[in-house]
């Protein structure tokens, strides 16, 4: 009993003040117009795709950005095989708006994985690993875009 009063009650004051996450409304009041990209392809171009499908909105800027992975081991067994490895991301960013630099940002993501006998499905583990982490990073840049140019 107490504990439904409980619920009831965190979801009425939810309701009542509107909440809202930050990156759940789709409507943003920026777009990116040019998207400039140095460093690892294959993450340049997910966090270019991401940017760019964000397009909506009357403010317009250009971002340059410069990526980095970083693939270390962080165990090994006795044999000097890795058993665990450390992936990271770094990202350094410049937004422009009519070719002037407004904003300089970093972004840095990273995860701690096993090792996999298999190395197809290590190589396709670490794909989805890359995925998602250069997924958050566009979402951190969309996030300070949003904060600064209110």
């Amino acid at each position: 009993m107490n504990k439904s009063i409980v619920i009831i009650l965190i979801f009425i004051l939810i309701q009542a003040c509107s909440y809202e996450p930050l990156l759940a409304s789709k409507k943003y009041d920026f777009q990116f117009i040019e998207v400039y990209s140095n460093g690892n392809e294959k993450i340049n171009e997910i966090i270019k795709n991401n940017l760019v499908r964000k397009k909506s909105g009357n403010k317009k800027y250009d971002i340059k950005f410069t990526t980095k992975k970083i693939k270390e081991i962080v165990s090994s067994n006795q044999k000097g095989d890795p058993t665990i490895y450390k992936l990271k991301i770094e990202t350094s960013y410049t937004i422009l708006k009519k070719g002037n630099e407004i904003f300089n940002g970093k972004a840095s993501k990273q995860t701690i994985y096993n090792n996999i006998n298999d190395k197809f499905e290590l190589l396709q583990h670490e794909e989805n690993i890359i995925n998602n982490l250069a997924s958050n990073i566009s979402s951190e840049i969309i996030l300070s875009t949003v904060s600064f140019s209110k």
